[in-house]
C-alpha cells in the first residue's frame, strides 16, 4: 500500500476535497431528510488553515479550521475522509501552528468520522438539532403566552442574563465574560428592527412574566440550515418555574406557531454539558444533527 503524504490544502485538491465532502453529506442526509440539498459542493469548502492526506495520489482525508487569535475551528464543511484514521495525520500537521482551543463540526450520525477525533482527546461540548413542526397538544402551565413588545426589554434581558449564568456554573464552564444587561438589552433591541427575521414570544402567569422564546429565520446556504427552517435561538424560564410545564408549553407553542408560518423544519442547538437544555432539547423531538468537539492544549 502506497504511503501517506500530508500536503497543504490548496486548490490542486479542491475537487476531491469537495468529493469526500459529498460522500459525506449524503450519507448525513440519508439519514436525516430534513438536511438542505446542495448542488456545489467546492463553493462549501471554507478557507483558512488546511491541509489534505494523499496516498497514491488521491486525496483521503482533509480539514480547514477558521483560525482567529484564542481558537482553532473546523466548521461544518470543514473536515472528510474515505480514509478517516488519515485526519489524525492531518490534524498533527496543523494542530503545532493553532491558538490552545480546537474546535472541530462533525456530523452526529457518522461515527466512523467521530472516531478519530474522539480519538485526539476532543470531548462533545455543543449539539446542533432538528425536528418538524408539529401541533401537540398544549400545556396548561397556569399561565398565558403572548407576542413579545419593546416594553418586554427588560425581562428578555434578564432571563438571558439568567442562561449566561447558568452556561458558566458547573458542569457546563463556558469560561466566558458574562455581559451586562445594558448590553443584553442592546442586542433585543435588534429583534424589533427585523420583524420578518425575529419572533419573540413572552409566558406569563399572574402578571409576571416567567419565560420566553426566540425564532430566528437563519440563513441557509450551508450543510445544516434547509430552506423553509426557522430556527429556536433562544428560550428560558426563571428558576423558580422550571418544572410546571412553562418551557414545555412555550415549545409547543412555537411548534404548532412554525405549522401556521408554513415551516417545514425547526433546528435548535445546545452544549451537551448544560444539564437542563441537553435533556430538555432531545425529549422535545429535535434529532441531533452536528456535534461540535472541542480540545484545549493549554
Amino acid at each position: 500500500m502506497a504511503g501517506l503524504e500530508i500536503h497543504p490544502f490548496s486548490d490542486e485538491f479542491r475537487g476531491e476535497a469537495a468529493e469526500l465532502l459529498r460522500e459525506r453529506h449524503e450519507r448525513h442526509r440519508a439519514g436525516e431528510r430534513l438536511l438542505p440539498a446542495i448542488d456545489d459542493y467546492a463553493a462549501q469548502l471554507p478557507e483558512g488553515d488546511g491541509a489534505v492526506a494523499t496516498r497514491g495520489g488521491r486525496v483521503v482525508a482533509y480539514a480547514v479550521a477558521d483560525v482567529g487569535a484564542d481558537r482553532a475551528a473546523v466548521g461544518l464543511a470543514g473536515c472528510a475522509a474515505m480514509e478517516p484514521e488519515a485526519l489524525r495525520d492531518v490534524y498533527a500537521s496543523l494542530a503545532a501552528g493553532w491558538p490552545p482551543v480546537h474546535q472541530v463540526m462533525v456530523p452526529a450520525s457518522d461515527a466512523a468520522l467521530l472516531d478519530p477525533w474522539f480519538r485526539l482527546a476532543f470531548g462533545c461540548q455543543f449539539v446542533t438539532g432538528v425536528r418538524e413542526p408539529a401541533r401537540e397538544e398544549l400545556v396548561d402551565f397556569g399561565g398565558t403566552i403572548r407576542p413579545a413588545n419593546p416594553s418586554d426589554l427588560h425581562t428578555l434581558a434578564e432571563l438571558e442574563e439568567l442562561l449566561w449564568e447558568l452556561q458558566a456554573g458547573p458542569p457546563s464552564y463556558s469560561n466566558v465574560d458574562l455581559p451586562t444587561l445594558e448590553v443584553l438589552e442592546d442586542e433585543w433591541r435588534e429583534v424589533w428592527d427585523e420583524p420578518e427575521r425575529y419572533w419573540v414570544f413572552v409566558a406569563e402567569r399572574a402578571g409576571r412574566s416567567i419565560g420566553a422564546i426566540l425564532m430566528y429565520l437563519r440563513p441557509t446556504g450551508d450543510l445544516r440550515i434547509a430552506d423553509g427552517n426557522v430556527d429556536l435561538a433562544f428560550a428560558a424560564t426563571r428558576p423558580d418555574v422550571r418544572g410546571s410545564g412553562v418551557g414545555l408549553a412555550l415549545t409547543r407553542y412555537v411548534l404548532a406557531w412554525a405549522v401556521e408560518q408554513g415551516f417545514r423544519s425547526v433546528t435548535a442547538d445546545w452544549r451537551s454539558v448544560n444539564l437542563l437544555s441537553s435533556r430538555f432539547w432531545p425529549a422535545r423531538g429535535f434529532r441531533p444533527t452536528f456535534l461540535r468537539l472541542c480540545r484545549s492544549v493549554a
